[in-house]
Parts: C-alpha cells; structure tokens; sequence
C-alpha cells in the first residue's frame, strides 16, 4: 500500500507542479477545461488497438468514457468493453463484456473537502510547498516535464514522461490528448483524433441498465484516507520527500493494481504493464478528478 501511494503521490505532485502556482483562494481540485461540452474521439494502436471516446459536459466535472480495443499477446487475444462514468459524487466502472460494474465514491471530492477546511495560511503553504515536492517527484521518477511542448487538434499541451510512459496533457487541465507507454516489451499508444465540442448525448452519463454495480466501501475510505495524507504530505514537505525518495527505485512490478477502467492506455490484464497502469490509473483518476473530473 505505502508503494502504491508513494506512486500515486508523484502523479498528484507533477500535476500540481503543471498547474501551480493557482490564483489566491482558487482551489486546485476544483478546476474547469476548456470547454465547456466536448465529445473526444482517441485512436489505440499498439500491443492494444481500439477506439475510446471521451464525453465531457459541465466543464469537465461529469464525463463518460467508453473503450473497446483488442489485446493481442503470445497468441492470446483479449477483447475489452468498457464504460468508465464519473460524476462530482461517483465513479463508476463497468465491464460490458461481463455484465459487471463497481461504484465507488470519486476521490477528488474528499480532495476537495479536505483543501477547502484548510486555512488560508495553510492553502498557501500547499500550493507553494506543491512546486518543491514536484521537482522531488519528477527526481525521484527520472521524468521531466516540459510546458507547451506541442499543440494537438488545436490545443497548446504539456509532456511529462516518467518511467516508460510519455503523456501530453492539455496544458494547466490534466487531460490527456495523447499518452504512450512502452513496458516489459510491449506498446501503447492513444491519441486524440477529433474533438467536437456539441452536447453530448445524455444517456452516455447513465449505467447501462442491467448492470448491478458494487459499492466498494473499503475503496472510498481508502479514497478519504488517500485525500488526508496527501493533504498532509503537501503540507510537511520534508515528510513528503522522504516518502518519495524511500521508494525511488521501486519497479514498475511491485505496485498494487488498482481500479480497471478506460484509461488512456492499459496493457492487458495479468501483465507488468497492468500493475504499472493500473497504478498510474489510480494517480490520473485522482488527477483527473482534479482537473478534469
């Protein structure tokens, strides 16, 4: 667990960095895209080849993402179906192959809560202690990140890399126009093709029915705690920089997996590569909820 959150902790951190500094009583988990609707369409090639379309409304804070790609690996091929909702309150996840969902309260509203009992003295340390402990994060990880690398489909976008993956965000939003990762001899890649910035259909943002979704009540106070202890890390930033420094070196195949769901790139189940991505699901679902919900 303390690997899995040291991961996640980094993800959080490079995403503040890209955003930081924020404007004075602006919360950092509380932030809008640039469009108000969008529907984005993305291209999956590689070792997992696909389509995934994104839909946005309310500026970010409800979106719909639906997957369906094949995996093919040592002669094996694995067909993926997902839906993957979220909403201010809720995650949802399901797989529509299996008939299965999962429901699980959205992180970035304890994130919220949590930032928004800090003082005003407190919100400033974090924001400024953001900046320090992302440079620790972007060391401990062997990444980087350089700002308004590139425009893609008309939008200006930053590039972190870090440990096999390279993601180009939209720039100060957290939302991937274009991410791709190379693990344990495998490929992937997604990029953004199409974005159309009409409504969206309102029925993508409603679990297909039939669907019995599980509520996983040890996933939400694990998201609560995950929101104290950021806050926490954020706020003593030496505490924060040995916690990243102690699992630097820590190999993609020792973190615990985490929620499945239509990320932009996840190998196949069963492999390094999905312990890594599922991992790093876990930072951007957080991330996402951040900036982009």
């Amino acid at each position: 667990m303390a690997q899995s959150f040291s991961f996640l902790l980094r993800i959080l951190i490079l995403n503040l960095l890209i955003t930081a500094p924020v404007l004075a009583g602006e919360n950092p988990w509380d932030t809008r895209l640039p469009f108000k609707n969008a529907t984005i369409n993305y291209s999956i090639t590689g070792s997992e080849n696909g389509s995934e379309t994104l839909y946005i409304r309310n500026y970010g804070k409800e979106q719909a993402t639906y997957r369906n790609t094949t995996t093919k690996i040592f002669f094996m091929t694995t067909k993926t179906e997902t839906i993957r909702i979220v909403t201010p309150e809720w995650i949802y996840t399901i797989d529509m192959q299996e008939k299965t969902g999962k429901k699980s309260v959205n992180p970035t509203k304890y994130m919220i809560e949590e930032y928004n009992s800090l003082s005003r003295s407190d919100r400033k340390k974090l924001i400024k202690n953001s900046e320090k402990l992302g440079q620790s994060a972007i060391n401990g990880t062997q990444g980087e990140i350089e700002k308004n690398a590139t425009k893609i489909l008309g939008y200006s976008c930053d590039k972190i890399s870090f440990m096999g993956s390279t993601i180009y965000m939209i720039n100060k939003t957290g939302l991937p126009l274009k991410s791709e990762t190379s693990v344990a001899g495998m490929n992937f890649q997604s990029i953004a093709t199409r974005i159309d910035k009409n409504s969206a259909p309102k029925n993508v943002f409603i679990p297909p029915a039939g669907i019995k979704l599980e509520h996983d009540p040890e996933a939400d106070q694990m998201a609560r705690t995950i929101a104290k202890q950021t806050i926490e890390m954020l706020l003593d930033p030496d505490k924060a920089q040995a916690s990243i420094g102690q699992h630097s070196t820590m190999p993609p195949s020792s973190m615990s997996s985490g929620t499945k769901s239509g990320g932009s790139t996840r190998p196949a189940e069963g492999t390094e590569g999905q312990d890594m991505q599922d991992a790093m699901q876990k930072g951007m679902d957080a991330l996402r909820g951040i900036f982009g919900k």
